[in-house]
């Protein structure tokens, strides 16, 4: 008996040095590098550029993935993902962690990576003028238990939240829990695994200087060749704003301030000519939004901007982006997720809702200073972007305006009435 007590003994110490050595605190475990504490970090240099980096990269890679997939009209958030994934990345065995540290630019320092994380959640609103709401979920199945050391780190960092439903017992309450969590359809959720990972953002917002009171005026709306495909619901002001060009794009820029602080803005890109989308995308680096960003400019005459009036609303299945990325542990393998439940979480599903509205409301009505003449433009500069009219397909972002984090991505390309 004395014998049998000693090996076991033995064998926990061994295995608490064996565990040790990989940061595991728990029975559960907990790797090292996840920062549980709230003290203070060290002051780093380039947190905020960093962070920014880090969204600016993940948000272009995730938009070259998603705009071939239908009809290059969707709207995906890569912020919300971005923040999913960095949870699941918290939790990660050591090579799934480092696979998603790579595609997410998370440095290994688990303070930076706290600071990435405090900026990416301050990024939302709730008020009367602007709303931009996320929700993030890990949905595991009854029985699987959160690793209480990764569940509070992950939720006290507004990462992610963990919600339990009856997926073996009983897939069909299961799916539709998950349907009213993140009011989708999702017909092809897929329940096989123990888990399922979603994530949503809502955008309703009202611009810092609403368009004209004018009716919404009925226009037609072009392919990139010029050809009418349909009719959208056009919204028209006349005011100063930020635009520029950029080369790179083959595209006019404009940004467009929203809420009472402008705390948010849109940015838009429209591609002049007859030029193809599609190989502009595929040529798109991550730091094409920082040279749109050092493009734009304040108009020095007030312009005539003409823009849809829509809702678009994508649900995309997330897990086939990250398998191109080459994340496909996190799916299959128990020890890819060990560090975050008992049994082992394994994702079958990863799924995310976008939806964003544009209309013609504002929080200020339009200044009458803005719409009296200005003459004619005085340069070939000004002549050419005297005027922003998207008849035609556009990509634009949704980006708050401390951090300029991308929050949304998306790409119109189909009018609201089609021929």
């Amino acid at each position: 008996m004395r014998t049998s007590v000693f090996c076991f003994v033995v064998a926990f110490a061994l295995q608490y040095v064996l565990a040790a050595k990989r940061g595991i605190v728990t029975l559960y475990g907990s790797l090292d590098s996840l920062r549980i504490d709230s003290g203070p970090c060290p002051e780093y240099e380039n947190v905020f550029e960093g962070y920014q980096d880090a969204i600016h990269n993940f948000t272009i890679e995730v938009y070259k993935h998603v705009a071939p997939l239908g009809t290059y009209q969707f709207v995906v958030s890569s912020h919300s993902m971005w923040m999913t994934l960095a949870a699941i990345a918290e939790g990660a065995d050591h090579e799934t962690q480092q696979q998603l540290f790579k595609t997410l630019l998370l440095p290994d320092n688990p303070c930076i990576r706290q600071s990435y994380y405090q900026l990416a959640a301050s990024r939302f609103s709730l008020t009367p003028d602007v709303s931009v709401v996320s929700t993030r979920a890990l949905v595991i199945d009854e029985g699987v238990t959160p690793n209480p050391l990764w569940h509070s780190f992950v939720t006290k960092n507004s990462l992610l939240d963990v919600i339990t439903a009856p997926i073996k017992f009983n897939p069909p309450v299961a799916a539709n829990v998950i349907r009213q969590v993140v009011y989708a359809n999702f017909p092809r959720l897929n329940l096989r695994g123990n888990s399922v990972l979603l994530d949503t953002m809502d955008y309703n917002g009202l611009w810092n200087t609403a368009f004209a009171d004018a009716v919404v005026k009925r226009a037609p709306f072009h392919n990139i060749a010029g050809q009418r495909i349909g009719s959208v619901d056009m919204m028209t002001v006349k005011r100063r704003a930020k635009v520029g060009y950029v080369p790179k794009l083959q595209s006019k820029m404009l940004e467009l301030p929203i809420g009472t602080n402008n705390q948010y803005s849109i940015i838009i890109a429209l591609v002049v000519g007859n030029n193809d989308l599609r190989p502009i995308i595929r040529e798109m680096k991550s730091s094409i939004i920082k040279e749109v960003l050092g493009t734009l400019q304040e108009s020095r005459v007030p312009i005539d901007v003409t823009l849809p009036q829509f809702t678009i609303n994508s649900e995309l299945d997330a897990r086939t982006i990250l398998e191109d990325f080459g994340i496909k542990n996190l799916w299959t393998d128990p020890e890819a997720t060990r560090y975050i439940s008992t049994p082992p979480a394994l994702p079958s599903s990863y799924v995310q809702r976008s939806t964003l509205t544009l209309n013609k409301d504002g929080v200020n009505l339009p200044a009458v200073v803005e719409l009296r003449s200005f003459g004619p433009p005085s340069s070939p500069e000004d002549q050419f972007l005297s005027e922003f009219i998207a008849d035609r397909p556009f990509m634009f972002g949704l980006f708050d305006t401390e951090t300029y984090s991308c929050l949304m991505a998306t790409m119109y390309t189909q009018p609201t009435y089609p021929n």
